[in-house]
């Protein structure tokens, strides 16, 4: 029995393709990159607060932001991630960075009153002033939500379809048996840019063809490395890449299927798209494991492909995986792996026409150009293809001349024929001979008129009579 398990979990479910090479991983890796987005929110505030004494007092306590990922769907701007990465956007003044900014604008403005009050007591006042109906209706949350590409260009975003996380009752539901049963948030959300011909991710169909082991890779923007001290802003929106495998099946408490897997997520890859080891989407990460305060890693789960895209539906979309840009990229990273640099550059030239910027188009394109350049002439594409060119026209010129001289060749063969057979007869005694080579000869018509009357005489009975000469 242990042994056939053992077997089973070696051999993979039926119908499993084979595992994908080196090559095709990083073939995939790159595909995926350019689309794959940072989300920004970022929370402000005024706030008229009214202490226990004095007058009224307007304070402006600075903005709370959040940083998640997300991943285009569709070339014209459609872009799929958390819904908790854009909830605080999504409550406005309803949520708890409203209420964070209001307590801190409540510090700043009755800081006389609160002056000499313990930790707790001072925490306790401030809550209470801050939930006091005059103050709550004083503040004016400002919001707003960008999406960040890796090529640093920074769009506005619009929420077309919004599921809050899975600790979020939204509403009841009856079961088949007649129970009335709790509806838990999806964790999903859809948004809009207004683009065309963005890069792409292609999404799978299912994800229930996943199985135990299989390898995974996470692209995204973990906070960490998004704040790190000793790396520049001018890299901040490039991806950073986790890999793992699939560790596990589970449910949520909505009842919804998740995907647990061991690959590295923390605070800022939200939302960030999850790849199989062939390049397509089968999920998207959505929360981590947590002992206390501190995050465990090795343990983090991803909502299904299947859940993005019912919340597609919702929005009106259809997940397209592919454009214009796209197409140029994921075929001169093809070009590229095959190292068939010329080619390759060429494409990224046109990629970059389409939408300049993007540091793994500026990469690849400048390694192609100076392994090109490293490459003897003889070894260099063009010329190979030019040489190719001039060796098939060629080809064709001699092909087309030698065909004429043949046919012409054939032809004066075929008129010499025909003048033989015209010219040849037969002499006496069955030999074949040439009038053209028998001596020359002088012929008396006279005499042979004379003959041929005499022949008809005789033929008739008549004797012959010579005529006088």
């Amino acid at each position: 029995m242990v042994s056939a398990i053992t077997y089973l979990l070696a051999a993979g479910p039926p119908g499993a393709l084979a595992a994908a090479t080196e090559a095709e991983l990083q073939s995939a890796v790159f595909r995926a990159k350019p689309a794959v987005v940072m989300i920004a929110v970022r929370i402000g505030a005024t706030a008229t607060v009214r202490c226990s004494t004095g007058p009224p007092a307007v304070v402006r306590p600075g903005t709370i932001g959040e940083l998640g990922s997300g991943s285009i769907v569709h070339p014209d701007g459609w872009i799929v991630t958390n819904g908790h990465v854009v909830q605080p956007y999504q409550e406005g003044a309803d949520g708890s960075f409203a209420v964070e900014l209001l307590e801190r604008a409540v510090a700043s403005a009755c800081a006389a009153e609160l002056d000499g009050l313990s930790v707790p007591a001072r925490t306790e006042r401030i809550r209470a002033l801050a939930a006091q109906p005059d103050n709550r209706g004083g503040l004016v949350v400002e919001r707003s939500l960008e999406v960040h590409l890796s090529n640093g260009k920074a769009y506005p975003a619009a929420v077309k379809f919004y599921s809050p996380p899975a600790y979020v009752v939204v509403g009841t539901r009856k079961s088949a048996s007649g129970n009335v049963q709790q509806e838990h948030g999806r964790d999903v959300a859809i948004l809009k840019v207004e683009d065309k011909e963005l890069p792409v991710v292609r999404l799978a169909r299912h994800s229930t063809d996943l199985h135990l082991g299989q390898a995974l890779f996470v692209i995204g923007f973990p906070g960490v490395v998004a704040s790190h001290e000793l790396l520049s802003q001018a890299t901040r929106y490039e991806p950073s890449i986790t890999t793992g495998r699939v560790s596990g099946f589970k449910e949520d408490i909505g009842g919804q299927r998740v995907i647990q897997t061991d690959a590295a997520i923390i605070q800022g890859n939200s939302g960030g798209p999850v790849f199989d080891d062939r390049g397509q989407v089968v999920g998207a990460a959505t929360f981590t494991s947590t002992q206390g305060d501190q995050v465990v890693q090795g343990f983090n789960f991803l909502i299904p492909v299947e859940t993005i895209q019912e919340a597609a539906r919702a929005a009106g979309v259809v997940p397209k995986g592919d454009s214009m840009f796209t197409r140029l990229w994921n075929h001169g990273v093809d070009l590229y792996v095959q190292d068939l640099h010329y080619r390759a550059y060429r494409n990224m030239n046109a990629a970059d026409r389409i939408h300049p910027g993007f540091p793994d188009v500026e990469r690849v394109r400048k390694d192609c150009d100076i392994k090109h350049k490293e490459q003897g002439y003889l070894h260099r594409e063009e010329f190979q293809w030019a040489l190719m060119g001039t060796l098939l026209l060629g080809g064709i010129a001699g092909v087309w001349f030698g065909g004429r001289r043949a046919m012409f060749a054939t032809r004066q063969g075929i008129r010499s024929s025909r003048r033989t057979v015209r010219t040849l007869r037969v002499a006496p005694g069955g030999r074949r001979h040439r009038p053209d080579r028998e001596k020359p000869r002088d012929i008396d018509f006279l005499s042979s008129s004379r003959r041929r009357v005499t022949g008809s005489r005789e033929r008739r009975g008549c004797p012959g009579r010579s005529l006088p000469t």
